[in-house]
């Protein structure tokens, strides 16, 4: 079936000629590592290429090409053929709010322009009219390695960096137990194409800012374990240096997931407009994203997120 997938996804990309790539708000790794490979891609096909995102990526992304061309507002009716990538539910781009009439759910969508949906995570509710969506992949970089192999695209070593980078950011540097054997022999494959391993190991697992550290340091002295044996840690607006980012949180759900004998870890993150809900977990029996999508968000059975406005 994604063997057919593929073909269909080559047939609207060859009739297409300008082509927007959105990423889910909060952009990470993986979301913009899939972005920025696929922009070279169809750059090389000749065709206009434009990267859209509510977010603009942080800093430590700055090593991946086209970082600085993200576009924060985008008028959908301008592209012949828009690419969603990396993204759990329809509402993960946050542009269904200001263009609903491009993100129906189940490809339900009769209005233009046309509609890919590229993603690997459980949540995904199928809503592009083309639904390329593998929840066994390890990452939506892993997707698009299998795409263009099998379109035989030539993976150039910069798409090689951008395509391990959401190998990297989504194993937790191959700690996580999505960590398979095809994700190695993948990341072997990408390292011999050209992929600089080493700046994104650097910027995302070795770089961390003083304020950062504070932050982390605020998120471990907040945590508690409940009488249901959950792990939990609330950061209130204000109660960090640069509280309301959300950037310098990354990373530490994962330390709070490391405390043996909890169910979960979950970690509440307050701004001006926003309370964000990361989840982690290391048994085999919690299923997150359920939890998640309870709230609006989705993600996969270990980790998972949501964001919830606060009334004003």
């Amino acid at each position: 079936m994604q063997n057919k997938s593929y073909d269909n996804l080559w047939q609207e990309v060859k009739k297409a000629e300008k082509i927007l790539l959105i990423g889910h708000r909060n952009p990470d790794g993986d979301a913009l590592g899939s972005m920025c490979a696929m922009k070279i891609w169809l750059e090389g096909e000749g065709k206009v290429v434009e990267l859209g995102c509510v977010d603009r990526p942080t800093k430590k992304y700055s090593f991946l090409p086209f970082i600085g061309d993200i576009k924060t507002q985008i008028v959908p009716n301008e592209y012949d053929l828009v690419v969603i990538l990396d993204c759990g539910a329809h509402y993960m781009t946050n542009f269904h709010e200001s263009n609903p009439d491009i993100l129906a759910t189940n490809g339900e969508n009769d209005g233009h322009p046309f509609v890919i949906n590229i993603d690997h995570h459980p949540s995904n509710d199928k809503f592009g009219h083309i639904n390329i969506v593998d929840s066994d992949s390890a990452s939506t970089t892993m997707i698009l390695y299998d795409i263009f192999e099998y379109l035989d695209v030539n993976i150039t070593p910069d798409m090689a960096t951008c395509l391990i980078t959401g190998i990297y950011n989504d194993t937790g540097s191959f700690m996580h137990s999505n960590s398979s054997q095809k994700v190695f022999e993948v990341a072997s494959d990408l390292t011999a194409k050209g992929a600089k391993v080493a700046p994104l190991i650097k910027s995302l697992f070795k770089t961390s800012t003083v304020d950062t550290l504070k932050a982390w340091g605020k998120a471990f002295s907040n945590a508690r374990v409940t009488n249901d044996n959950c792990l939990f840690s609330v950061v209130k607006n204000g109660e960090s240096d640069k509280n309301g980012s959300g950037d310098e949180f990354s990373g530490a759900i994962d330390y709070l997931n490391m405390v043996p004998g909890v169910e979960y870890a979950l970690l509440l993150q307050e701004d001006k407009k926003l309370i964000k809900g990361s989840l982690r977990t290391r048994r085999e029996d919690v299923d997150l994203s359920k939890i998640a999508q309870g709230y609006g968000g989705g993600g996969h059975q270990k980790a998972a997120g949501f964001c919830i406005k606060k009334k004003m």
